[in-house]
């Protein structure tokens, strides 16, 4: 295997990763809570997809979230007051630890697998383990993936041809996708 190829383990991993944050966006969705940042447009079309539709969808090969790291670890006085925070926490922690391993044993497969920034990547590598657990409580530490392009969100919910899932997938692995590709498009992939 080249050094630069995603193993195969990663690849799953981010798999995994997508399944449990779209459980989590569709559940919220269902009980019409914020979905963390996942346009409007495809909060109803989450809401009525498949277990077996959204297995597939988690199958994509980059994560379907964004990992928002500041520059400091926020100060918690009672870390999960309510159930959903729990879930919340969990969640959240789940990615980090993955993350946090993942940029250890490979700089572009963290930023190939889970979009994460070089700034990122350095600040996960040299946290230490037992900072995860407090980072997982600050707000907004995961968000969807592709924010404010509504068409990703709308092609990846609703268009399972084999052939737009390819194309959907190596416009999604762009490492510029947020910044140089366009909020709206006018014809389909």
């Amino acid at each position: 295997m080249s050094p630069t190829a995603p193993s195969w383990d990663q690849l799953h991993q981010v798999h995994e990763l997508n399944r449990l944050f779209l459980t989590y966006l569709q559940i919220r969705a269902r009980d019409d809570r914020d979905c963390l940042g996942l346009p409007e447009s495809a909060r109803s079309i989450l809401h009525r997809t498949s277990s077996e539709t959204l297995a597939a969808i988690a199958d994509f090969p980059r994560a379907l979230f964004d990992l928002k790291l500041e520059d400091r670890v926020p100060q918690i006085r009672d870390p999960l007051p309510r159930r959903d925070d729990a879930a919340r926490h969990a969640l959240c922690l789940t990615i980090l630890l993955c993350a946090w391993t993942v940029s250890r044993q490979s700089t572009y497969q963290a930023r190939l697998l889970l979009g994460l920034e070089p700034r990122a990547i350095q600040r996960l590598r040299a946290m230490q383990l037992g900072d995860l657990q407090q980072l997982a409580h600050a707000p907004e530490l995961v968000l969807c993936a592709f924010a404010g392009r509504d068409w990703i969100w709308h092609e990846l919910l609703t268009d399972a041809r084999p052939e737009a899932r390819r194309q959907l997938a190596l416009i999604a692995l762009q490492p510029g996708l947020a910044r140089d590709w366009p909020a709206r498009r006018a014809s389909r992939l």
